[in-house]
């Protein structure tokens, strides 16, 4: 484990060696504050498939202030949670959690997304995978509008973000 000031400055001296622009590449893909490898995977999903980046871990907030939940991923302006569900999920205690969670944001407004390993997984080679086609279907019924860009399935680069100091990072 490094925190990301550590890994930028290990990357900075090796400016112009072999591998250096894909260790850029792949560190511009980094963000804090993620709970799982499963959920970087999702979120690289929909970025690969056109969808904006979603936040990690946003909070939540009722309309009194109250905290609901910080979701794995979210789009704040839509009202969307996004919950990658692994398989600790199927347990009947965190099952009943779960579904709290999600009726408390849903009573709050927001539109809950839940994915597990098998929405990441296309059907068919060259398919989309049910993550991006179901989060695009929950954007569009939120009112997003795709802007121009690579078209669902192209390679689509995400745009490196500033990250806080002091932050780790996976």
């Amino acid at each position: 484990m490094t925190t990301i000031h550590e890994l930028d400055a290990f990357l900075a001296g090796k400016q112009g060696r072999a591998g250096y622009r894909r260790a850029m590449q792949a560190r511009s893909l980094i963000r804090a504050d993620t709970d799982s490898p499963k959920e970087t995977e999702l979120r690289l999903l929909l970025i690969r498939h056109g969808l904006p980046e979603p936040a990690i871990n946003l909070p939540m907030f009722d309309e009194t202030g109250g905290w609901i939940q910080d979701p794995d991923l979210a789009y704040e302006e839509e009202k969307i949670a996004i919950q990658y569900d692994g398989g600790h999920h199927a347990s009947p205690a965190q099952r009943r959690s779960d579904i709290f969670r999600d009726e408390n944001a849903r009573d709050a407004g927001w539109r809950v997304v839940v994915l597990t390993q098998w929405h990441l997984t296309p059907p068919g080679p060259g398919m989309e995978p049910a993550a991006a086609t179901r989060v695009r279907a929950a954007l569009l019924e939120r009112g997003w509008t795709p802007g121009p860009g690579p078209k669902p399935g192209q390679r689509h680069r995400a745009r490196p973000q500033p990250l806080p100091p002091d932050t780790d990072g996976r």
